[in-house]
């Protein structure tokens, strides 16, 4: 088995915890955001739901949060409470096993023999791409009869990935030969990355993506301890926040476990959709999708109101149900988080999507799309020159990583000295349209 004890990450991103002081108000339309509460209230009361939280982030006016019902009683829904996303933990551990092939540390065509020792009923020739996109054939373990019965035994019970290993059983399929969604493929794959690194998923997770990226309300449960407030889950009309969840999420861990906020999932799908996260050579490898499920790694591809999209769902036990969506023609990401199982998250983002889609604004798929501007040097220490060939700049708006727009200016030399380290999107106008770029501020 392959191991490195030490491992050093040479991140694509400089950061800081420092957030960059706001010039310029958010400029969301008014009416629009009027009428995205309107579609979450009536989706919550048509379906007699507890609560939603839910985000939207439309290129060129920034970022709306919306709430609705309530964690429990007594406590309304507010956009600072925290949800298990469930199964959209999977995208976080595919970007971290893709980022360790972007180091030489894992390469996805290794096979599990490489780092992990015999499993029953589990091919160590299986590779890390077939874990990562669901062909490896394998049996789901939380597929086995009484399995929730089991969480439920012993709730404060800590259950290990190698553990839930030994109920796998028989294959379903040749490795390679098929495609069925499997928890059990990403529990693997975050076993690979600790034998890999010699360090702990929740590190690894930490380190590398949810720090860089200032995800601080984004957690590892059971692994790490959250530190703010979590909306109630319900099931059957019955509020389970006293039940202990670690043993449910223990063994959820990288194919479930997570916690975050719409907000933080905005921004999370936003850094990672633009290139900021990933290089163009595992982008393609993400957003590569196979078999039945149309899945790349971590997010799939489905066709919704006559145009495709990229996303994934989530639900845990208990229960929490989430919803995240990303439209590529226009850069449209929404989340949609419910405190409640049964819901359908994935519904109600689609009607989202729809009330931006018909939104006078909307930036329309067959419109021109966006151009990319030359911005150097770059990374700057704070000043930067814009260039769009053969064209005048107009105007040039500057955004953080949260969507908050920072600056405005008409001026091609770009000027963030006084502001914090950190990643920045640039949206430049000319007579021709709109160009867009990214900036590193050291």
């Amino acid at each position: 088995m392959k191991k490195l004890h030490v491992l050093f990450f040479t991140l694509l991103w400089l950061t800081t915890t420092a957030q960059p002081q706001l010039v310029v108000a958010q400029s969301f339309d008014p009416i629009l955001a009027s009428r995205l509460q309107n579609k979450i209230d009536s989706f919550r009361t048509a379906n007699n739901l507890k609560g939603i939280s839910a985000g939207v982030f439309y290129p060129g006016m920034g970022t709306w949060k919306g709430v609705t019902g309530i964690s429990h009683t007594g406590t309304p829904m507010t956009s600072d409470l925290l949800f298990g996303i469930a199964s959209n933990t999977k995208l976080f551990t595919g970007v971290l096993l893709l980022k360790l092939a972007e180091n030489n540390i894992v390469h996805l065509n290794d096979s599990l023999r490489q780092y992990l020792p015999a499993f029953n009923h589990v091919d160590s020739n299986i590779t890390i791409r077939q874990l990562l996109n669901h062909t490896s054939g394998l049996y789901d373990v939380t597929s086995v009869p009484g399995y929730s019965d089991s969480m439920l035994a012993n709730p404060n019970r800590v259950f290990t990935a190698s553990e839930l290993l030994t109920w796998a059983g028989p294959p379903l399929f040749q490795t390679g030969t098929g495609w069925s969604y499997c928890n059990t493929n990403y529990l693997l794959a975050a076993l690979v990355a600790e034998s890999a690194t010699g360090r702990s998923y929740s590190q690894l997770l930490r380190d590398s993506i949810l720090t860089p990226l200032q995800l601080d309300s984004t957690f590892l449960d059971v692994y790490e301890s959250i530190l703010y407030p979590i909306a109630h889950p319900w099931q059957g009309g019955m509020n389970f926040n006293s039940t202990p969840r670690t043993s449910i999420n223990s063994a959820a861990w990288s194919a479930g476990a997570m916690y975050s906020t719409s907000g933080e999932m905005l921004q999370w799908y936003r850094a990672l959709m633009s290139g900021m996260v990933l290089n163009a050579q595992s982008m393609n490898e993400l957003t590569t999708f196979v078999g039945s499920g149309n899945y790349g790694i971590g997010i799939s591809r489905v066709t919704v109101l006559g145009r495709t999209v990229w996303t994934h769902g989530g639900l845990i036990w208990g229960g929490y149900n989430s919803s995240m969506m990303y439209d590529p023609a226009t850069g449209i990401v929404i989340c949609v988080l419910i405190n409640q199982l049964p819901a359908q998250a994935n519904q109600a983002s689609i009607q989202l999507l729809s009330t931006l889609l018909s939104n006078p604004l909307a930036i329309n798929e067959n419109s021109t799309p966006e151009k990319l501007i030359t911005v150097y040097p770059n990374p700057t220490n704070g000043r930067a020159q814009l260039e769009i060939q053969n064209q005048t700049i107009l105007d040039v708006k500057v955004y953080d990583l949260k969507g908050m727009l920072v600056k405005v200016t008409t001026d091609s030399q770009l000027d963030l000295s006084n502001y914090p380290s950190g990643l920045y999107f640039i949206r430049a106008q000319t007579a021709n349209g709109y160009y867009s770029g990214k900036l590193i501020k050291q």
